[in-house]
């Protein structure tokens, strides 16, 4: 190679050399690494029990219609989802979207869809991925509680429909059946006393006229109960005979409490008596 020949291989090399070094000063300085923060008591014990809560062995289920289930607020839901297909993330019946924020928002593609009558229509969030390999978190909110979900983008599984148990419905219907048992066990009960109405004998006939003539007669196989009007007094309570087959008077253990004659037998027939001759007030109770 000639002198001349060299010092123009020499020349280029410079120029390209001294426009590459001018690119390069051109650049943006790089950035330091960024050192992690270091956190305080209180903030690695809170993001202790985050992770706790994010961790929790709490498992979905699955009903009869594929769909996975999570119980409501107990840990984070992670949605697995996959390119080129649905996930589908099913709210309450007629639960309405307020808001909706995804920390990856230009991978994660979330669009509503309407499920159901007018009456009972069900929000769908159909949730898809751009790529594999994604990991982000998604807040919704609505007019009845706040979403916190976790969501992850595989190349084959996922998950085509998920929805959640909620423990504020489990427990009205709790309330509501409790409610009704109890509502039925009052309907079927005495009030004051308790007793089983089902359990106890109403046949009996009250015949004759007073103030205080018994409101109802019962007994449960073992007891006879006359109940009296509110109204009476402890002065007016009446006498009571016992009659046998014959129509004589027997002597039977009996107590007044409250508005109520507790008599220790059953009976067939029993008067009750207040008063003497014309002021003479007289009730006859007969078993049918």
């Amino acid at each position: 190679m000639s002198k001349n020949k060299i010092i123009i291989v020499v020349w280029i090399f410079a120029v390209a050399t001294s426009n590459a070094f001018a690119q390069l000063s051109d650049l943006p300085p790089i950035s330091p690494i960024v050192q992690p923060l270091l956190l305080n008591g209180k903030e690695k014990e809170a993001t202790k029990l985050a992770q706790q809560w994010i961790n929790r062995e709490e498992l979905p289920a699955m009903d009869d219609e594929g769909k996975v289930i999570y119980l409501y607020g107990a840990t984070l839901p992670s949605i697995v989802c996959s390119p080129l297909n649905v996930c589908d993330v099913e709210l309450q019946p007629r639960e309405i979207v307020r808001d909706l924020h995804v920390g990856d928002s230009i991978r994660w593609k979330i669009s509503p869809a309407i499920s159901g009558s007018e009456d009972n229509e069900t929000t769908h969030l159909i949730i898809k991925p751009t790529d594999v390999g994604l990991s982000t978190t998604m807040v919704v909110t609505t007019d009845r509680r706040t979403y916190h979900m976790k969501l992850l983008s595989q190349q084959i599984d996922f998950v085509p429909r998920v929805s959640f148990n909620y423990p504020d419905e489990l427990q009205q219907q709790w309330d509501i059946y409790h409610n009704k048992v109890t509502q039925q066990k009052m309907a079927n009960t005495l009030q004051n006393t308790g007793e089983a109405i089902n359990e106890l004998d109403f046949e009996y006939e009250i015949t004759g006229k007073a103030s205080w003539k018994p409101v109802r007669v019962y007994n449960n196989g073992i007891k006879t109960i006359i109940q009296m009007p509110k109204t009476m007094s402890q002065s007016q309570a009446p006498a009571l005979l016992v009659l046998g087959a014959s129509g004589d008077e027997q002597l039977v253990n009996y107590r007044l409490k409250n508005d109520r004659y507790i008599v220790d037998q059953l009976f067939n027939k029993a008067i009750l008596i207040t008063g003497v001759g014309y002021d003479q007030e007289r009730i006859t109770i007969t078993r049918r």
